[in-house]
Formats: structure tokens, C-alpha cells, sequence
């Protein structure tokens, strides 16, 4: 069972590494899910994920304090909606219009509802 959790941790770094770049890719729940697959698998690579950069700034404050600061949300949001926004001016399928709609507004009700922290 540790060699799916560190698996699944892996992949999850992945990702989350490729969401600092895209913001089309959520960060931190990526990398929630690898702090919880590391830690399920290795302490040792746990403690050493908790060291690291991307810990630091898209995890740590989230997991210690269940919120975000205004400015990590707004660094999500902003672009995020950006990219939405355009991809609904561009598209002309109704559906994916319509998928870009309820992404929206999930996004807004999941950081609306985020406790913000100073």
C-alpha cells in the first residue's frame, strides 16, 4: 500500500508543479494530496516535501490555518478567471460554455467560502 501512496504522491507532485506554471492547474490540492500520500508512505520523504519551496508557499499556510491570504487567492483567481473568460468569448459550443459557467462559478463559491488569513 506504500508503493501506491508514494505512487499517487509522485503524480500529484506533478502536477501541482505544472499548476505554478499553468493556471489552469490548481496547486495546492495537488500538493495536499502528495503531503498526505508522502506522509502515508515515508516519513522520511514527507519531512523532506515539508522542506521544500513549493511546500512552503502553496501549502503550509493552508494546512496549518484551513485558509488562503487574500493575495494567494486573488494570484489564483485572477488569472484563472482570466483564462476562463476568454476561452467562453472564444469557444462557440454551448456546452463547453456552459461547463465554463459552472467552473466559475465553483471557483468563486469554493474561495468565497475559504477561510482568508492575514
Amino acid at each position: 500500500m506504500k508503493i501506491i501512496y508514494l505512487i499517487i504522491g509522485i503524480i500529484s507532485l506533478g502536477i501541482g508543479i505544472v499548476g505554478v506554471i499553468l493556471p489552469v492547474l490548481p496547486t495546492t490540492p495537488f500538493m495536499l494530496l502528495t503531503s498526505f500520500c508522502l506522509l502515508k508512505s515515508s516519513d522520511r520523504l514527507n519531512d523532506r516535501f515539508q522542506r521544500t519551496k513549493f511546500y512552503e508557499e502553496h501549502v503550509k499556510s493552508f494546512k496549518e490555518n484551513r485558509g488562503m491570504t487574500m493575495k494567494a487567492k486573488m494570484s489564483i483567481l485572477i488569472p484563472v478567471s482570466i483564462m476562463l473568460l476568454t476561452m467562453f468569448v472564444l469557444i462557440d459550443s454551448s456546452i463547453m460554455r456552459g461547463i465554463i459557467v459552472v467552473l466559475l462559478t465553483v471557483k468563486i463559491i469554493v474561495f468565497s467560502r475559504m477561510k482568508t488569513i492575514k
